[in-house]
């Protein structure tokens, strides 16, 4: 008698909503700053720092950070909305109370409501680029192997009736010769298993295997109308779906140029699947970084004894506006609170999900009395004094 295999335990994401949570940079980071003082934050000492790619779209939040908490704000990020977790004892040494923004971003055309582009008004014409290029960049390996298994998985009939699926050999993780690299069809889902637990396929061809699908998968498919084609049948299409496959990859690599693509690959399929694969991956990475950073935090000491709030979100990056190049929404995914005073074990340290952090910001005045006159600040530096700076002996 064989014995039972352990339950596959299985990690998923949560639901992160974008319709009528994104709020505008000029209106989110007034509201952050009075989240600040309302959790007890000191006016002039707080030590803002951010966390975004470097697309240049992302200064104007960048300049709205440092009007309204009266510092430029500590760089936390690298490209792709990443945090750089070895920099949070630089950001605490900086300030008595800490506060961390991290987005990812995604642009987005309101007249035709795709994501995924920003339109680059420093180029000729009317261009448009990848927004974020380096998210676009990490999936867009895994987007072409999705397109090319989609026209090299066949579904059909043939002649006695059994209905079949045909599939290039390099997409199934054969026992005498797994797949190491790419997309692998979950063909336990699919196919027919013999009563000994094997797949046999009932043909074999010089770059394909055959096989008969289980009954479920033909009902499945049946249910939602599905007709089933003799001869070579059809392409499967659309008909691969995220739950029918997945990507295994060798990311070998252990410093943080890799961690984007690490927090992607095992939800790959959900990514190239989804209408607005750029949009799919921030807010994934959203949610990874945020787990990630959130552990450092509790983990580290750097921030022990000191007021922080962690804030993750997405930027939108909005370049079809008719009065300015550009304009960024925030969506706010989730909250690490800490507060010195507190107890940490009644509540000194605790997350804010996302309608609660949503609902917080909103409850805040949109005023800051304490914002900088920017303007006034660079005039002062034009007409400060000119000092003698020497060559030190």
């Amino acid at each position: 008698m064989n014995a039972s295999r352990e339950p596959e335990i299985v990690r998923d994401i949560g639901e992160f909503k974008i319709q009528g949570l994104a709020i505008p940079y000029p209106e989110f980071v007034p509201r952050l700053y009075n989240l600040c003082l309302s959790l007890g934050f000191r006016r002039g000492y707080i030590m803002p720092s951010r966390a975004f790619c470097s697309d240049e779209n992302q200064g104007f939040p960048i300049i709205l950070l440092t009007k309204h908490f009266g510092t430029f704000p500590f760089n936390h990020g690298r490209v792709g909305g990443i945090i750089a977790t070895d920099r949070h004892g630089p950001h605490a040494h900086h300030g008595e109370d800490s506060v961390i923004v991290q987005a990812s971003h995604v642009g987005y055309d309101p007249k035709t409501g795709i994501y995924g582009t920003c339109e680059r008004p420093k180029t000729e014409g009317n261009c448009s680029t990848p927004s974020c290029g380096k998210i676009t960049h990490a999936i867009a390996p895994y987007l072409e192997q999705y397109q090319f298994a989609q026209k090299r998985i066949f579904l059909s009939r043939d002649t006695d009736g059994r209905c079949l699926i045909t599939a290039k050999d390099s997409f199934i993780d054969f026992a005498s010769k797994p797949v190491t690299d790419g997309l692998v069809l979950r063909l336990r889902d699919i196919a027919r298993i013999n009563g000994d637990g094997r797949i046999v396929p009932v043909a074999t061809h010089s770059t394909s295997h055959s096989y008969e699908v289980s009954d479920s998968f033909r009902e499945r498919l049946e249910k939602d109308g599905y007709v089933w084609k003799g001869g070579t049948g059809e392409t499967m299409g659309d008909l691969l779906s995220a739950d029918l496959f997945y990507f295994r990859e060798d990311l070998h690599e252990t410093d943080e140029s890799i961690l984007l693509e690490r927090n992607l690959i095992e939800f790959m399929p959900l990514i190239v699947t989804h209408k607005s694969p750029a949009m799919k991956a921030a807010k994934i990475n959203i949610q990874m970084e945020f787990a990630r950073t959130v552990e450092s935090i509790r983990r580290g000491t750097e921030y022990n004894g000191k007021n922080l709030l962690y804030i993750a979100g997405l930027n939108v990056d909005i370049s079809t506006y008719e009065t300015f190049p550009s304009t960024t929404y925030f969506v706010p995914w989730a909250a690490h609170i800490q507060l010195k005073d507190a107890c940490p074990i009644s509540g000194g340290m605790h997350p804010l999900e996302q309608d609660e952090l949503f609902a917080k910001l909103m409850e805040q005045e949109m005023v800051n009395p304490d914002q900088t006159d920017l303007k006034e600040q660079i005039i002062r530096m034009i007409f400060s004094p000119r000092f003698d700076i020497r060559t030190p002996r």
